[in-house]
């Protein structure tokens, strides 16, 4: 892990912005990095810029005067660039790409980072050719029609490399830059972030976009919908493969496919999140750590403390030291 030390110079970031871009897009990812400034001060410094200096309206109509024009020579470190109805206006401007490209190429150390389909932008610069992205489900076909030469992998709420990073629709965008944080200051500072932003469970990347448990209680798949609801109501239950199959009355390749098509991971991944899911939200109401393993279903504290890391990032005890009600620690 790259921790920044607390006493280096701050990370500056540009967020370029445009006419129609997501206002979620904008503020969640400035209020992630301007709240770890509250406990590291200084370690981030942000700038709204535009291509043209300009104020624009954002999608839900609200005004922003920039700081100042996109420039190579702003001194930033990184360059964010968010989604929204405006990004198809923007496509092949060549501004915008000759800024995204030469950015790229003249910061080997810098980030440039995207904000669901905020990624059509970085494609369309050719700076996604060869690499893996991701992007808002909405614009999946868009994506994989108008740029087949990068490997979209929409299902993953973001997909992180060293300098280029991708996220998929809106909220995820929250979800990246708190794992900027953690790879920039560690976990302890994320946590105190997603906690001061009442984001108490950090989702990894590599989990579906799809895979909330509030969207799949309404999958379209009446028996998988069945089966998912078994599992949120009774997680405690030592379901296996084949228990679930038996349930659904469904091979288990055939139970496989389906969760795979309609919930973006196998049925064993899934149940692990809802034992997650169950589990954090269990210490969040101050219940100890060793009456959460069985009520959620953990064979014994080693089952758990894997899953939290797969899940969230994070150990049961640290997510406890954290999230646990005061009064109840």
């Amino acid at each position: 892990m790259d921790i920044l030390s607390a006493h280096s110079s701050p990370r500056s970031i540009d967020i370029l912005l445009y006419d129609e871009a997501n206002s979620l897009d904008i503020a969640g990812p400035m209020e992630v990095f301007a709240t770890t400034n509250q406990y590291l001060p200084a370690a981030y410094r942000l700038r709204t810029v535009t291509l043209d200096g300009e104020p624009l309206r954002s999608t839900a109509g609200l005004t922003i005067l920039p700081d100042g024009i996109a420039s190579l020579e702003s001194g930033a470190d990184d360059l964010l660039i968010p989604g929204g109805n405006g990004v198809d206006a923007q496509m092949g401007n060549p501004k915008l790409q000759t800024l995204i490209t030469k950015w790229r190429m003249s910061r080997p150390r810098g980030r440039v980072i995207s904000i669901c389909s905020g990624a059509l932008l970085l494609a369309d610069a050719g700076i996604l050719d060869g690499q893996t992205a991701t992007t808002h489900w909405s614009r999946r076909s868009q994506a994989k029609a108008s740029f087949p030469q990068v490997d979209w992998q929409i299902d993953q709420l973001y997909h992180q490399s060293p300098t280029l990073m991708t996220s998929a629709g809106v909220t995820s965008g929250i979800d990246l830059c708190l794992a900027i944080v953690r790879q920039d200051h560690g976990a302890e500072t994320a946590l105190k972030v997603a906690r001061q932003l009442v984001v108490y469970v950090q989702r990894a990347g590599g989990q579906s976009q799809f895979a909330d448990l509030l969207e799949a209680q309404y999958c379209e798949n009446g028996t998988l919908q069945k089966l998912i609801t078994a599992l949120i109501q009774d997680p405690q239950k030592d379901w296996s493969l084949e228990s679930m199959s038996d349930f659904a009355g469904l091979t288990p390749r055939t139970l496989s496919r389906q969760s795979a098509r309609h919930l973006g991971c196998p049925p064993v991944q899934f149940l692990e999140r809802v034992r997650v899911k169950k589990a954090s939200d269990a210490i969040h109401a101050g219940i100890p750590l060793g009456k959460v393993m069985g009520l959620c279903g953990f064979r014994d504290s080693q089952q758990m403390q894997r899953a939290f890391q797969r899940q969230l990032g994070t150990s049961p005890t640290i997510f406890e030291k954290h999230f646990a009600r005061p009064e109840q620690i």
